[in-house]
């Protein structure tokens, strides 16, 4: 029997490998316990939350486990991502260094972010410290581009 998060892990990974100009490598990332983040060809972390709710708002909490796995994989990766699956209804991606700009990990054991969508717009996302002030649109398009970005990095070195 599957997990109900196997599935939305199985959506972001999908959407990576069939939206990506390049080949992809996808390895887990595991500290310990159940695999919540991949890496990208040796170089992107990418850390996934997902919640169920059918709809907006979403809440995803991290609790002091996840924090840490989420430094591990920044530690080791070139740059990091956190794609939080809404329900059926899209993917929100985040650089971890935007969520450390909204969510602050030291005030409570359980940082959250909230994110919202009215219908036919872009998502608004907050965090326990502050609010992103632009909305976001749906996708995992910020990996992308930072994969596209580090395969010309390379290039020209």
């Amino acid at each position: 029997m599957f997990d109900e998060y196997e599935f939305y892990q199985g959506l972001v990974l999908r959407q990576l490998v069939t939206e990506s100009e390049l080949s992809l490598i996808l390895r887990p990332f595991v500290r310990e316990g159940r695999i919540n983040a991949y890496v990208i060809n040796g170089k992107i972390g990418v850390f996934i939350k997902h919640s169920a709710k059918r709809m907006s708002p979403w809440r995803f909490t991290f609790n002091l486990d996840q924090v840490s796995d989420l430094l591990d994989l920044e530690a080791k990766s070139l740059q990091s991502f956190v794609v939080f699956v809404c329900g059926d209804d899209g993917l929100v991606t985040l650089n971890v260094a935007v969520l450390y700009q909204i969510v602050s990990f030291q005030e409570s054991e359980r940082a959250w972010v909230r994110i919202e969508r009215k219908p036919r717009s872009q998502y608004s996302v907050a965090g326990n410290k502050e609010e992103i002030s632009q909305k976001v649109p749906t996708g995992t398009a910020p990996i992308h581009e930072t994969l596209l970005q580090a395969v010309k990095n390379w290039r020209t070195s």
